[in-house]
């Protein structure tokens, strides 16, 4: 069996969009990622076996962890997708706000007892930002992630190396793995959902704002 395209799926589902786009940066993109908009039981689930199978290729995990709001979701299809392979996996999220009342605190789920292996999981890498934050809040309570995992690494720039993902393991200490990077998605699509201009305006996009060598 051939081995499924994560890039293929993204553009069926309708969650890798081709025109212009202005990111968080403010920079103008050819191209925009939002698993947000995959919503369908199947599609979701789908999703989240590409990731599964990312972390099971890196020797699995004990809890799955999602940072609120996109990656809550996420945790828990990617807790379930490893568990029907047998493994028994938890999940985790935090909330914005922590709570007073009820299940008090910033975490919902299982919280990892010592040693247990924790994945981060998230639909692309482009800064980092809000990973970071994550990776502190989980050292507040003694948990050391395994690794970052992304459906998609965008391959930006950093602000002080020439890679954001380089940059933010130097800083934190945890790998970054992605299911696919933006340009492996691109060349694979190249003329077929990708046309030669919309390729060209990538290239461009690529060599102004993409991961450079150090």
């Amino acid at each position: 069996m051939a081995k499924k395209s994560i890039g293929k799926f993204l553009v069926k589902a309708g969650a890798l969009k081709f025109g212009e786009f202005t990111l968080k940066s403010g920079r103008k993109s050819p191209y925009f990622v939002n698993t947000g908009i995959i919503c369908e039981g199947k599609e979701f689930l789908e999703l989240c076996e590409f990731i599964a199978g990312k972390i099971e290729g890196m020797g699995g995990c004990d809890v799955v962890y999602g940072p609120a709001y996109k990656g809550i979701p996420l945790a828990v299809g990617v807790a379930i997708a490893l568990s029907k392979k047998g493994k028994r996996v938890y999940w985790l999220f935090n909330r914005k706000e922590e709570k007073a009342h009820g299940d008090r605190g910033v975490f919902v789920g299982h919280l990892p007892a010592p040693g247990e292996r924790v994945v981060l999981v998230d639909d692309v890498f482009t800064t980092g930002g809000t990973k970071y934050e994550n990776v502190d809040l989980l050292k507040g309570i003694g948990v050391k992630l395994k690794a970052v995992v992304v459906a998609v690494d965008r391959e930006e720039e950093g602000d002080t190396s020439g890679s954001a993902v380089r940059e933010f393991s130097g800083k934190t200490g945890v790998p970054v793995e992605s299911v696919a990077t933006i340009s492996e998605i691109f060349e694979e699509l190249r003329g077929k959902d990708v046309s030669e201009e919309v390729y060209a305006r990538f290239l461009k996009y690529r060599d102004e704002y993409g991961a450079k060598e150090d």
